[in-house]
């Protein structure tokens, strides 16, 4: 499984595959475990252990080793494909304009004009080869723009919703 891990601003993509994984296509011999009952988790590399402290948020995780504290956003490869189709939806001004990334049928909507949205918060469920699709936002901001309804059959690239960002 990919995914894209973005750090303090500075993205890294992973690679895992049983137990190998790759940062940035270097094979890094690293294994991280859950300490049950607890928010920690153990990274055990070939230089020792460390304990991380994890919470998880709407768009991420923080990341608590000792006194530092970092907001990592993880992304599967997936979900970056979708984002990438749907524009991640950025154009200019801060406007995102969600498109879908295939034919299907809109399953249902989870906003509506004038609702106030988070970055990466669900705004389109689009069913499409059997598969429920949660469509998200690219940005924080109001909703300007729904263009569908639920039970509608679209095509690829069809604008479902736009956002624009305040501020």
């Amino acid at each position: 499984m990919k995914y894209t891990v973005t750090i303090q601003g500075r993205a890294f993509e992973i690679e895992v595959r049983g137990g190998e994984a790759r940062v940035d296509g270097q094979v890094v011999h690293a294994a991280l475990h859950a300490i049950p009952g607890t928010p920690l988790r153990a990274l055990t590399l070939p230089t020792g252990v460390t304990a991380y402290a994890l919470a998880r948020h709407d768009v991420g995780w923080t990341v608590h080793a000792g006194a530092d504290v970092w907001d990592a956003r993880v992304v599967d490869e997936r979900t970056r494909r979708l984002q990438e189709v749907t524009g991640g939806g950025r154009a200019g001004g801060g406007h995102v304009a969600v498109k879908a990334p295939m034919p299907g049928r809109v399953v249902r909507l989870e906003v509506e004009v004038g609702s106030q949205v988070r970055q990466g918060q669900g705004l389109v469920v689009l069913e499409a080869m059997k598969m429920e699709n949660e469509l998200t936002s690219g940005i924080a901001g109001r909703v300007t723009a729904v263009h569908v309804q639920a039970g509608a059959a679209v095509a690829k690239g069809t604008v479902l919703v736009e956002v624009a960002a305040e501020g």
